[in-house]
């Protein structure tokens, strides 16, 4: 797995602005898969992935291509989005209606989804200035379950906290949801969803 998943810093930023109350942590991830990783290796990988991202995404802020839409989107759709379960993001987001989804009514939703959270972080991509990051010890949450925290250390002295959080796939290191300020984004979409089929199905009134 390559490590261009800095870039997320910027939408987590956005994230944060929408005032969505925390929840706490669930024990969901996507599942583990045979075979034993050693605890130091497992926690190590995820790390240096999102290491590694911060001179590539920083390295493409300073070239100015982030000022341009199609540069920005074309970077992020091949550098970015191949990193992201964005299928688990969907499913977990969507909750028990999901059962209750046709094929094609999946697909949409993870489109939607995938195209609102890579949207986003296009228009975001300029936020980040090259501020210094603070990185801290990761933290394994399962056999194959990883968070990653780190600050960005703002001019005003209060940083912005992020975390990512990965698992290990059968494709390599993933990451199914990202953190800013306490503030999880598959939570974030899971309740825009709630919203939706409540307006959905809420009966009319007619006057």
């Amino acid at each position: 797995m390559k490590a261009n998943l800095l870039a997320v810093f910027t939408l987590l930023v956005s994230i944060t602005s929408l005032n969505v109350t925390a929840a706490p942590y669930q024990p969901y991830y996507p599942g583990n898969y045979p075979g034993y990783t050693p605890y130091q290796t497992r926690t190590s990988e995820p790390a240096a992935i999102l290491k590694t991202g911060i001179a590539k995404l920083t390295q493409f802020i300073k070239s100015g291509a982030a000022k341009n839409n199609a540069q920005a989107m074309q970077f992020i759709q091949t550098e970015i989005a191949p990193y992201f379960d964005f299928e688990y993001m969907t499913r977990w987001s969507a909750g028990p209606a999901w059962r209750r989804m046709s094929a094609e009514q999946r697909a949409t939703m993870q489109q939607q989804l995938t195209t609102s959270f890579l949207n986003t972080l296009a228009q975001k991509l300029n936020t980040y200035s090259n501020q210094p990051i603070r990185y801290f010890t990761p933290r394994g949450q399962g056999r194959d379950d990883v968070s990653v925290r780190a600050w960005i250390m703002q001019p005003t002295g209060i940083p912005t906290k992020l975390e990512f959080r990965f698992y290990k796939s059968k494709d390599g290191w993933k990451i199914f949801d990202v953190k800013a300020e306490g503030n999880s984004a598959v939570v974030y979409y899971r309740k825009q969803f709630r919203e939706m089929l409540y307006n959905t199905n809420r009966p009319r009134s007619y006057n």
